[in-house]
């Protein structure tokens, strides 16, 4: 497990369904759904906005507008 990079503690992490994380100078969102966490750049494709400070819309990430995309 040499490569692997901490990025907070499951507690920390789920205590909110999306959240932003730095991880070596690059932004990621990463989500909290019924048990399950999903790990996706912080940069929406649509509008270049911040989807780890957006919400989740259902099952996705919704950022600056409602522009989703699959976590999984």
């Amino acid at each position: 497990m040499e490569n692997w990079i901490d990025i907070g503690s499951v507690d920390e992490l789920s205590s909110t369904s999306l959240k932003r994380v730095t991880v070596v100078n690059r932004e990621f969102a990463v989500s909290y759904k019924d048990g399950t966490f999903g790990v996706l750049s912080n940069t929406c494709n649509h509008a270049g906005g911040p989807l780890g400070k957006g919400r989740l819309d259902g099952e996705y990430p919704a950022g600056w507008r409602i522009y989703c995309l699959p976590l999984a």
